[in-house]
């Protein structure tokens, strides 16, 4: 049976409230399967959701690493502009 051929009152949309809706014009195997088929793409979409978590999270690092590099270069400089200004101010 084609969703066509359903009658009027199964293919209306659900209210907001009830997002239920009845399975009709299908047999338990294929119900099962499509089932199992949601199932399995539920856990590869969480799985990629994990890889994205991931990622972001050695970006932030490499970010945070590149910040604290930077950082402990500018001390550096700021330490040896100092030293300058004391040399030329013995000269």
């Amino acid at each position: 049976m084609r969703r066509e051929d359903a009658p009027a009152a199964a293919t209306a949309k659900p209210d907001k409230d009830d997002a239920y809706e009845p399975v009709t014009g299908r047999d338990q195997e294929t119900v099962q399967c499509v089932r199992a088929c949601e199932a399995e793409a539920a856990a590869k979409t969480a799985s990629d959701y994990e890889h994205v978590v991931w990622a972001y999270g050695v970006l932030w690092s490499l970010f945070a690493g590149y910040g604290v590099l930077l950082w402990r270069r500018a001390v550096a400089q700021r330490q040896d502009l100092a030293e300058l200004r004391r040399r030329i101010d013995e000269a």
